[in-house]
Formats: structure tokens, sequence, C-alpha cells
């Protein structure tokens, strides 16, 4: 029996360490995200940054038959500004709602979007009630909702751009 060649071994070694990686990665997602809320997306109802009101119904009518994200952020958030260039750049295609959790009144998170340039829509959530409701204990939180209303995922932490535009797709793709 003659084993495998020093190359093949390295890949066969880079491909297992690779699926470990993937499976401790989906595990830690998983278990970070354990109490945030799935099935339908519960009713939302708060103050967006403009001062006018919106519930999570409103949103999901308004974006038809598309599934959207909703983004649970802060602005005292060190890894939530390391995700919100990746958030904006779905952003400009996709439809995606934010919630400034604990972050101030309308005015504070509005300079703050503003001095970003950023143009979301966000719902205010200076008690964490709303993040509470979704199950969301820490930010950035992403939820993803499929066109039937569903929470069709969630991550935690930092999710790069391609992450997030994957998991829209799928939540788009899975019904």
């Amino acid at each position: 029996m003659q084993l495998a060649d020093p190359p093949r071994r390295r890949r066969l070694r880079w491909l297992l360490e690779a699926a470990v990686f993937a499976v401790a990665f989906v595990g830690l997602q998983s278990w970070l995200t354990r109490d945030v809320a799935s099935g339908p997306l519960p009713v939302l109802e708060g103050t967006l940054v403009d001062g006018a009101r919106m519930t999570s119904m409103q949103w999901r009518t308004a974006q038809g038959d598309r599934p959207f994200v909703i983004y649970v952020w802060a602005t005292w958030c060190p890894i939530c500004k390391t995700v919100e260039g990746n958030v904006d750049a779905v952003a400009r295609g996709a439809p995606v709602l934010t919630i400034a959790m604990q972050s101030g009144g309308a005015g504070e998170v509005g300079r703050f979007l503003s001095q970003r340039g950023y143009r979301w829509k966000t719902l205010l959530d200076p008690d964490a009630q709303l993040a509470r409701t979704l199950g969301v204990g820490a930010v950035p939180t992403l939820l993803f909702v499929d066109r039937q209303g569903v929470i069709h995922t969630a991550t935690q932490g930092y999710t790069s751009e391609l992450g997030i535009r994957l998991r829209l797709w799928w939540a788009q793709s899975v019904r």
C-alpha cells in the first residue's frame, strides 16, 4: 500500500481543516443565535428616526414578496462599526430594516447615520424592547426574513457582505 504523495496529503489535510472550521463556525453561530426568534416575524412597532410610526407588518407589506434583512445594531458597538459597511452595501439593492438598540433618541441616531452617509430605515429601540421581542441579546445581529415573513436564519457578530448576500439569497430561494 502506497501513501499519498505529499501535495495530495496537503490538500486532504487542508480540506479536513476547512471542514472542521466550517462545522465549528456553524456550531458557534447556532449557539450565539439560540434565543433569536424563529418562525413568523413577531409584531414590532416603533418610531423611525424621522419620527414616523411603523410596524413590522407595514414594512413587510411594503417589500411585497421580497425577502429582507433586519439589522440590530448600536452606535456604541465596535463590531457594528465593522459590519455597517457590509450592511450598507447590501441595503443599496435589497430591503434592510435596521433597529438602533440603546443608542439614544432620534437626534443622536439620525446624526450618527447622517455622518456616515447611511439612509437606512431605522427603528429606535432606546430600551431594547424591540430587540428583546426578537430574542436579540447582543449586537450586531442580522435576521433574514423570507417572502412569507418567516425568520429564516440569523447571525450574530461580524458578518461579511458576501455572508449577508448569501443568506438573503437563501431566504429568497427556500420557498
